[in-house]
């Protein structure tokens, strides 16, 4: 079978597609979502990660003195570059895409929809931990693939809004779903678990009961 290339427009209507309409409604959902139950402190240093072309930076329900934002692709570093905002300075990676900062440096750092894309997610946490101060926070909000409730909403946004608003088949819209989440919320659940069982908060959402397949998102407060 002949592999399908993506260019540059493809992938970032894909990415504008998962902010708009019902999908849109809800990742802001989870945007929202994430400030909840965040421990109660003073965050002066904050990370986000990874935030694409939608930064959780409009929905952080605390006071900062300086969000730092690290990226990877240049579309999305010269698409942060034109916000105007002096409280964000702006990073990308260094070599063996090493994070360009002290350890114990932030207070707080935000992975929103992230971790599922990271083909070693393990190395990944640990390394993003390394940058937390002690009692910092690492939060990450997860999407519940493959469980059964999100494989449904997948479907139903295959049959509804795929070729509509995407201008793919559905082939296409699978093969970009398989090779852009490359981590399942089984497996980064254990990884979590295993390491930061015993200080997390977590929330399983939108329906609050403890089980993936019920639910469309994970999110998770770890404290260093």
């Amino acid at each position: 079978m002949k592999k399908i290339k993506y260019s540059y427009s493809d992938k970032k209507k894909y990415e504008e597609y998962q902010y708009k309409g019902l999908i849109g409604w809800l990742m802001k959902y989870d945007h929202q979502m994430l400030e909840k139950n965040l421990p109660k402190k003073k965050y002066s240093k904050v990370l986000e990660i990874g935030p694409g072309f939608h930064t959780h930076i409009d929905y952080v329900s605390h006071d900062y003195d300086n969000y730092y934002i690290i990226e990877k692709e240049k579309d999305k570093l010269i698409f942060h570059k034109k916000i105007k905002n002096n409280k964000i300075k702006l990073f990308t990676y260094k070599k063996n895409n090493k994070m360009p900062f002290k350890k114990n440096f932030f207070d707080r750092i935000i992975m929103c929809h992230v971790l599922e894309h990271i083909n070693d997610p393990e190395k990944f946490i640990i390394e993003a931990i390394s940058k937390l101060k002690k009692k910092g926070v690492l939060s990450l909000a997860l999407p519940t693939d493959p469980a059964f409730l999100w494989r449904m909403g997948r479907l139903f946004s295959k049959i509804f809004f795929v070729k509509k608003k995407q201008n793919i088949s559905n082939i296409e819209y699978d093969y970009l779903n398989a090779i852009d989440h490359v981590n399942s919320i089984f497996s980064l659940h254990h990884i979590i678990n295993y390491y930061y069982g015993h200080n997390k908060i977590e929330s399983y959402l939108p329906f609050r009961i403890k089980a993936f397949d019920l639910n469309l998102f994970y999110n998770v407060h770890i404290i260093k």
